[in-house]
């Protein structure tokens, strides 16, 4: 009887132990830390503006500091899925029309207010002639833009145009500004007016920009924080050592031996997006050597890709087809991918190819590339070795970046090594260079059934349809090597200090979701 009651009253000593434990310990919603609000955040980036009005700049750069003034009619979220913004809902009742219901009661920077009629201003500066504006060519199959009341656009195409929803979803393309702006400005270049979430208070070209909270934004309660300092550091070891020594909160790097070495670092975190960046081997299609098939097969057959990604990015790259892996729904699943012709390398058919070309004894060409970003000529150097294996030598130029870019614009090149980001539809990774009748055809490249089928995707409006056309272009393109795509990978390393809550990096590059950022103690 006494060992019972001994046995009943450890028993009941755990059972109360434990209760008291589960009342202690928090649910996980009680757990989750909720956003606090204040203090400013340290952002570095490594290059700067060339201007600040989106309808004019096509850098990269100056997206990365306006994207926090200016918003679009629809956004992406962290899953690259298309949602509201300035535009509260839309429609889309036939392949040639959308209507967008414009949310009420936004304020831009300025005080002025979003209309219907400001949204139909910002479409019409695009498609102006006199703006010059880059992008307006990608609306020229706008054909009417009207207002039916004070908070709806109704966008009427004169053909289907199947990429427009997803090329508006960044302020990279189309971002909204204010009218009144432009009509005190003229330009926005130095004076960027929008509706986001942060207003830029001061920009130093070459050193920061000092935003601060948009207390009237429309998305009441952000941001958390209060501003943010946006630092030029150029270098990227000195960005490292910054993130290292905690001088700056949220910066990128680009090299993958030095992610590798921050990820050992404890307050520190590593955000990557899908693979979109892909490093490319372009060639002249129009001029000996690469205008011959044989030959381009054959420098594709003779390189190990997957030596590369080890080599070059740690093993952090993949695969990739004419559209990365990141490219959902379009992109070829990996199996796939890993089996299109010259994919695998083959130094015995790279040789028969040779051969069959005329040039059994092999040929020479050069290659010209820069040390802009730190894959390109590692990249280069390992393409250099397995190509000498079957005889083919490649000579390496490294030029200036801006030069390589000048070069590339030119056609003034047998092959050249560089890089390409993201895009928000799939032409723009091969669409807007190998169609043959493209602005961005530098190549003198035409081949009749890639440009049919080119045409057939960019008006098929049935999503299924379009995805089974680039199915289609991924396999031909693999035949007919316009370019090789050795890899993709992350566009940026995103390396966040621990102190630093609720900030998501995405795919594109943007560091939007800066709006939901706050800091924890």
């Amino acid at each position: 009887m006494k060992n019972y009651l001994k046995t009943c009253f450890v028993l009941f000593t755990i059972f109360a132990f434990l209760s008291c434990l589960l009342v202690m310990s928090p649910s996980p919603l009680q757990a989750a830390e909720k956003p606090q609000r204040g203090g400013r955040l340290k952002v570095a980036t490594d290059s700067t503006a060339v201007g600040l009005d989106p309808h004019l700049v096509l850098a990269f750069a100056s997206y990365t500091f306006f994207e926090h003034v200016y918003e679009t009619l629809v956004r992406y979220n962290e899953k690259m899925q298309l949602e509201p913004c300035l535009a509260s809902s839309w429609e889309q009742p036939d392949d040639l029309t959308y209507i967008f219901h414009i949310r009420k009661g936004v304020k831009f920077h300025d005080g002025s207010k979003l209309t219907a009629e400001v949204v139909k201003f910002n479409f019409e500066r695009l498609l102006d002639p006199k703006t010059k504006a880059p992008r307006g060519a990608y609306f020229k199959t706008i054909s009417k833009i009207e207002t039916p009341d004070k908070y709806t656009v109704k966008i009427t195409m004169s053909q289907p145009y199947p990429p427009f929803l997803n090329t508006i979803g960044t302020p990279w393309y189309v971002a909204i500004v204010s009218k009144a702006a432009v009509e005190k400005y003229g330009s926005l270049q130095a004076n960027p007016i929008g509706t986001g979430p942060f207003k830029l208070i001061k920009y130093e070209h070459g050193i920061k920009g000092i935003y601060e909270r948009f207390d009237d934004y429309w998305d009441k309660g952000k941001p958390y924080i209060d501003g943010f300092d946006f630092i030029v550091i150029k270098d990227e070891t000195s960005r490292v050592a910054a993130l290292r020594k905690g001088t700056v909160d949220i910066g990128w790097i680009k090299e993958a031996q030095l992610a590798d070495l921050l990820a050992k670092e404890k307050n520190l975190k590593t955000l990557m997006g899908p693979p979109v960046r892909q490093n490319r081997f372009w060639m002249k299609l129009d001029r000996p050597p690469f205008n011959n098939l044989k030959l381009r097969q054959a420098v594709a057959s003779a390189l190990d890709r997957q030596e590369i990604i080890d080599t070059v990015l740690m093993g952090r790259g993949t695969l990739s087809a004419c559209i990365p892996p990141g490219c959902v729904p379009y992109v070829l699943p990996q199996s796939e991918v890993a089996e299109l012709p010259f994919y695998k390398q083959d130094f015995a058919l790279s040789k028969k190819l040779l051969i069959e070309a005329g040039y059994a004894d092999g040929f020479e060409f050069t290659c010209i590339t820069s040390p802009h970003s730190p894959d390109y000529i590692p990249f280069a150097e390992i393409m250099q070795r397995q190509l000498l294996k079957v005889g083919i030598k490649m000579n390496i130029v490294q030029k200036d970046w801006g030069i390589t870019l000048k070069t590339w614009r030119a056609g003034d090149f047998i092959s050249m090594i560089f890089a390409g980001i993201w895009y928000p539809d799939p032409e723009g990774y091969c669409y807007n260079y190998f169609y043959s009748k493209a602005s961005g055809n530098y190549f003198g490249f035409k081949d009749e059934k890639l440009d049919r089928l080119f045409e057939a995707q960019h008006t098929e409006a049935n999503l299924e349809k379009r995805i089974k056309l680039w199915h289609e272009l991924q396999r031909y393109q693999a035949e007919i090597v316009p370019c090789i795509w050795p890899y993709a990978m992350t566009p940026r390393f995103e390396i966040v200090n621990e102190r630093v809550k609720g900030y998501k990096f995405l795919s594109n590059n943007s560091r939007s979701f800066l709006r939901e950022a706050w800091i924890g103690k």
